[in-house]
């Protein structure tokens, strides 16, 4: 067993570093005796040879072994930002307004909100927005110069109240601000556009102070009517904000007291809010005031036509998006917190992971996300590479509208799907370990994680999958592909195209459900195409992807039933219990009472199986040595971006 585990490091490490070709890789894996999937997902990995194009519709060559011999270490993630979001990728992400957190050295304490607990003793205590920079020290810097970020994925819009994915909102925590952020380090809320806040006793009033001399780009003065506009443009339907339906179920009214002070009334008590409803970038109420609801999705201010309608408080100032090439941004010489020391900063879309971290060798861009087959390329280089645990999770989700597809309406199909997946396998040869297999739908570093209370927790048994199709009535057709009534278990996967671990995922699933007498096939999308599918046209039988969450442990947003069509609950799931325990984890004030009410919410969730969440990943960044001031995390990687600044 050892030996053989050996021999499995050591073809990693040769398909790490480039020295095998995909024919290599097959007879070695064969010799080594592993399964199907976990070669075709090494195969993936490993590239695609001149002379061997990879089909992506026909399984790979097989052994007969049903199960490697390879165990899972931890996992990888992608960077957050203001709150849950579609990920492009599961190897980092990168989040503005407060996230997901890794699990990093000590650092000094910080004012603010202990996770899971009211944030003030009594009502009309005043809690401190606390320190901006996280207990860091910055090193004193040299203006000019220009940060590039590598990201596989172009952004949506220009326009917050619409984004649903990670490259927009990189973009939005360069240029606009929250009221709140999360502290990477400890989870607790920090102060951005809020000074201080207050809160009544049982948490249903909230009332935010703001910084003072705060301006937008254009030189209007920012007051407590922009924060009351953004929150009712987000509560209005006609919009197409993906979080009108969280906001709608929270917020009972919104107003501002005076220039500088503005109180959130809420339906019920929420001891979250400054990292659940407060992380959303704020908009200018005088840009946006005179625009037809319904008409702002195609609003030059929203799809990047005209930069004088881009206006934040941010950092960075909007200069140009170029499709499908970069989204820039210059120097904000009057940002209220003291101007950037870059000149500009650059989000570059490359081709691939792959092309992103050649482009790191070489020096062409300054960071991005390393993939974890590519770690190795980067030693005895200027990149320092880093991984840490992460807020976020690889999760697949069967469309359950029936008018769309019946194939998935049954549980026993839906759960017969997940065990035929050998997750701890995959993780080994597919993230390098750099992940580990979830239990549960909430992530390790949340306070809630509770892996131990998950009464399902799916472990790879490809004979009980079998057992499960058998009696749900689906038998072998004359292809070995099961039929029940006439209808075929045959339906396409989608996911975006250029994620290395996503589309080798697809390779071993196919594999792996063509075993049990399933076929699929997988379909390579880009990204935003993938993200119109998932929240707005849900044109789908299958998705895989990766999801972001806010360092609050609240998932309505993908497990709701209002969510679907007004969230991020793509797969039209619905179930009241679900909903009423969720609801009740919100208002309650003690934390061990919420840690039970979230596992209980995800037993009753996991029972039914509608999105399976397949790892819980480790984000791995690669940063130039050049750049400085630069403080890798999966959670709130921006919030100091004005200091960052670089060798020239």
């Amino acid at each position: 067993m050892e030996q053989d585990r050996s021999k499995l490091t050591s073809l990693r490490e040769d398909i790490f570093t480039r020295r095998l070709n995909r024919r290599d890789v097959l007879k070695r894996a064969t010799v080594l005796g592993l399964s199907a999937p976990v070669i075709a997902s090494l195969l993936a990995a490993c590239g695609d040879d001149e002379d061997e194009p990879v089909a992506t519709t026909e399984p790979p060559a097989t052994t007969d072994d049903p199960t490697p011999t390879v165990a899972t270490d931890t996992e990888e993630t992608p960077e957050v930002e203001e709150t849950a979001e579609v990920e492009e990728t599961p190897d980092m992400a990168t989040t503005p307004e407060g996230e997901e957190t890794p699990e990093v050295e000590e650092t000094p304490e910080v004012e603010g909100t202990p996770e899971g607990t009211p944030p003030a003793a009594g009502e009309g205590e005043t809690i401190d927005g606390g320190d901006r920079l996280m207990g860091y020290e910055m090193e004193d810097g040299t203006e000019g110069g220009v940060m590039i970020e590598a990201s596989i994925s172009d952004i949506s819009t220009t326009n917050p109240i619409l984004s649903g994915d990670t490259a927009s909102a990189a973009f939005h925590a360069m240029t606009f601000e929250a009221l709140c952020q999360a502290n990477p380090d400890t989870l607790e809320p920090v102060g951005a556009l809020a000074a201080s806040w207050m809160v009544n006793e049982d948490a249903t009033v909230w009332t935010f102070m703001l910084q003072e001399g705060v301006i937008w780009h254009d030189g209007e003065a920012f007051t407590a009517d922009d924060v009351v506009f953004t929150y009712e443009t987000h509560l209005n339907p006609d919009v197409g904000s993906p979080r009108t339906s969280d906001f709608a179920s929270k917020i009972e009214s919104v107003e501002a007291i005076d220039d500088t002070t503005v109180q959130f009334n809420l339906l019920s008590t929420l001891v979250d809010f400054p990292l659940d409803l407060g992380v959303y970038s704020i908009i200018a109420e005088h840009i946006w005031v005179d625009v037809d609801p319904a008409a702002m999705v195609n609003d030059p201010g929203s799809n990047g036509e005209d930069g004088s309608r881009i206006i934040g408080t941010g950092p960075f100032i909007f200069e140009e998006w170029i499709d499908l090439d970069r989204v820039s941004c210059v120097r904000n010489d009057d940002y209220w917190d003291g101007a950037p020391y870059l000149d500009q900063y650059i989000i570059r879309v490359v081709t691939d992971q792959a092309a992103g971290v050649a482009q790191l060798r070489t020096g062409e861009v300054d960071w991005g996300t390393v993939p974890e087959v590519s770690v190795p390329e980067l030693d005895g280089t200027d990149v320092t590479v880093s991984d840490f645990p992460t807020l976020g999770f690889t999760f697949y989700g069967t469309n359950l509208d029936p008018e769309r597809t019946t194939l998935f309406q049954e549980v026993e199909v839906r759960k017969a799907l997940f065990h035929a997946i050998d997750r701890e396998a995959l993780i080994e040869s597919v993230r390098f370990g750099y992940g580990e297999v979830a239990v549960g739908s909430i992530p390790v570093l949340s306070w809630a994680y509770n892996p131990q209370a998950i009464e399902e927790p799916y472990p790879y048994d490809p004979e009980l999958a079998m057992q499960l199709l058998e009696d749900a009535g689906w038998v072998a057709g004359a292809d070995g592909i099961r039929e029940k009534d006439g209808q075929r278990m045959a339906f396409q996967m989608n996911t975006n195209a250029g994620n290395q671990v996503r589309e080798a995922y697809l390779v071993a699933f196919q594999e792996y459900w063509r075993q049990i007498g399933v076929e699929m096939t997988p379909n390579l999308i880009p990204f935003p195409q993938l993200v119109e599918q998932l929240t707005e046209t849900f044109d789908f039988d299958v998705f895989l992807v990766g999801f972001s969450w806010s360092a609050t442990p609240d998932q309505s947003a993908v497990y709701g039933c209002d969510a679907y069509g007004s969230g991020f609950n793509a797969v039209r799931y619905c179930n009241e219990e679900v909903d009423a325990l969720l609801e009740e984890a919100l208002v309650a004030t003690d934390q061990e009472e919420r840690i039970q009410l979230y596992t209980d919410y995800q037993n009753a969730m996991l029972a039914d199986l509608p999105m399976p969440i397949i790892d819980f990943p480790r984000s791995i960044l690669g940063v130039n040595n050049r750049v400085h001031n630069f403080v890798p995390n999966s959670v709130n990687i921006r919030f100091n971006s004005q200091h960052w600044w670089v060798d020239q």
